[in-house]
């Protein structure tokens, strides 16, 4: 029987970068990094109490998309967005109703690797 989502993946160019991101200015911890293979570590990243991880798997080419890699929710889009950039994170569209929800609220961020990040209030 399926209990939940162990992880999903994420392009990165850099690993060593996207790990500093992740961990420094959005607060993920670190659940396994070991040898993979030539060049290369297996690094799961999660949010603590979170059981769904994100794996840093290598980027095939360096096209950026456009699309939300990474959907995150939290408490309060503006304030997240506000300290989310005060701490260097590329900030590209501050918050603003979402179309899908007018009571809820997103933002898009970008991260070390160009992966665009979405954040958004949680269910209402």
């Amino acid at each position: 029987m399926l209990q939940f989502i162990k992880f999903t993946q994420l392009p990165v160019s850099n690993q060593r970068r996207a790990m500093r991101f992740y961990t420094e200015k959005l607060g993920f911890r670190i659940l396994q990094n070991t040898p993979y293979k030539t060049g290369w570590r297996w690094i799961e990243l999660g949010i603590p109490g979170a059981e769904t991880a994100i794996l840093l798997t290598q980027r095939e080419n360096d096209l950026v998309n456009e699309v939300p890699s990474l959907v995150l929710a939290v408490d309060d889009v503006e304030t997240t967005y506000e300290d989310l950039c005060a701490r260097g994170v590329h900030g590209m569209q501050p918050p603003k109703p979402a179309p899908w929800n007018p009571e809820q609220s997103f933002a898009l961020l970008r991260d070390s690797e160009g992966n665009t990040l979405l954040i958004g209030s949680g269910e209402d």
